[in-house]
């Protein structure tokens, strides 16, 4: 083994390292979308890495969408795709500090998000996302005494009503905060009355919406978010942001 070889055992850890730096540099804004990435030599030297490491490393970052390499120019930032943004997002989760994230916050954020969701599938929804709110909806149901079952229906309701908003940054900016949501819903699943005004609120919502009555969609939404927040365990903020809300 050579001194610019790392070992079996370094080299996941060593590309890893190599994937978050450039990331990272990618989601703050230090390089740019059309922005040309310096060639492995040089990041092999920045970073103290060998070139198979920089090589394994820039793979991953096509992969997840960060770049594209153009044969005999080079690879170039690209501009984020839906994905990558939620992954930008999950990762700042992964690693805020404990605790630094309080329901209230989770909960402003999730009213920018679905209010205005709500409120731009009044007018916009399709016929077959009306049909898709309409069959989750029954699934809640369906599925009231069970909380993980219940539970997934209901998140997946608000991120169908995100998409149905028409604009693909909505249900980007939710699906990041599907895993904390969805772990409130299970642990407040079973306090009195939780799951059925949780249905009420959600047929409240979808009427609105099939009515193509904007202003009562986005009131019904506000409504039942409120009602969620004061049912949401404080504790599940605490540790990592990782977990819940309810609906």
């Amino acid at each position: 083994m050579t001194a610019s070889e790392p070992g079996r055992r370094e080299r996941p850890t060593a590309v890893a390292r190599v994937v978050e730096v450039l990331a990272r540099r990618i989601d703050s804004g230090d390089l740019s979308p059309g922005d040309k990435l310096p060639g492995e030599a040089t990041l092999a030297s920045e970073l103290s890495v060998s070139r198979p490491i920089v090589r394994e490393a820039l793979g991953q970052l096509r992969e997840r969408g960060y770049v594209t390499t153009v044969n005999g120019s080079g690879t170039y930032v690209q501009s984020p795709d839906a994905e990558t943004i939620a992954d930008a997002l999950r990762r700042h989760l992964r690693l805020a500090d404990r605790g630094s994230i309080n329901v209230a916050q989770l909960y402003e954020a999730r009213a920018a998000i679905e209010v205005t969701a709500a409120r731009l599938a009044a007018t916009r929804a399709s016929a077959q996302s009306l049909a898709t709110l309409e069959g989750l909806l029954q699934s809640m149901r369906t599925s009231a005494t069970r909380s993980t079952a219940y539970s997934s229906a209901d998140m997946a309701f608000h991120v169908e009503l995100a998409r149905a908003s028409g604009n693909p940054l909505l249900p980007t900016l939710l699906e990041p905060l599907v895993e904390v949501i969805v772990t409130g819903m299970i642990e407040s699943h079973g306090r009195d009355g939780a799951v059925d005004d949780g249905i009420t609120m959600h047929e409240r919502v979808l009427e609105c919406v099939k009515a193509g009555d904007a202003d009562g969609a986005a009131e019904a939404m506000a409504e039942h978010l409120a009602q969620s927040q004061r049912l949401f365990p404080d504790h599940v903020l605490t540790g990592r942001v990782t977990a819940g809300s309810r609906r």
